[in-house]
């Protein structure tokens, strides 16, 4: 299966959270996993806010390895361009890097989606049934 990860999950990554650690490594075991470059992009923004910002860079870089990144590309800003006229016109728009992160899960065929926003992409019918919590994750591990 596809795996994608949000930001969200990437930052706990970054942070060291042992649990969140352990998901990501069985789910490496048996799945594909792969972050949308707009995941690196608000990554890296936090990382140039820092004063060790050099390091900061650096560590993201390496842990970004582990992970197949897909660029945005003009297939995925239509899909961008699709699921924000849904969401302006159903009225429940949500941050411009959410839409950009579910287009690529969407042309990358993904399998699930995992967050820690879980209200923000279940507003998007087609991601409805596959969007994770870490608390959730056990579905698609074991």
């Amino acid at each position: 299966m596809k795996v994608s990860l949000d930001t969200s999950i990437v930052v706990e990554i970054e942070r060291r959270d042992e649990g969140i650690i352990a998901i990501i490594e069985e789910l490496m075991k048996k799945h594909e996993i792969f972050i949308s470059a707009v995941v690196s992009s608000e990554i890296f923004t936090g990382t140039y806010l820092r004063d060790d910002y050099e390091k900061a860079t650096q560590k993201a870089k390496g842990l970004f390895s582990k992970f197949e990144t897909i660029p945005l590309n003009t297939e995925i800003a239509e899909i961008i361009g699709q699921i924000n006229a849904f969401l302006i016109a159903d009225g429940s728009v949500i941050e411009y890097q959410d839409v950009a992160i579910a287009a690529t899960f969407s042309y990358k065929r993904g399998d699930y989606l995992l967050t820690k926003n879980k209200k923000h992409f279940i507003r998007i019918p087609e991601l409805r049934d596959k969007v994770l919590t870490p608390d959730e994750a056990d579905r698609i591990i074991y």
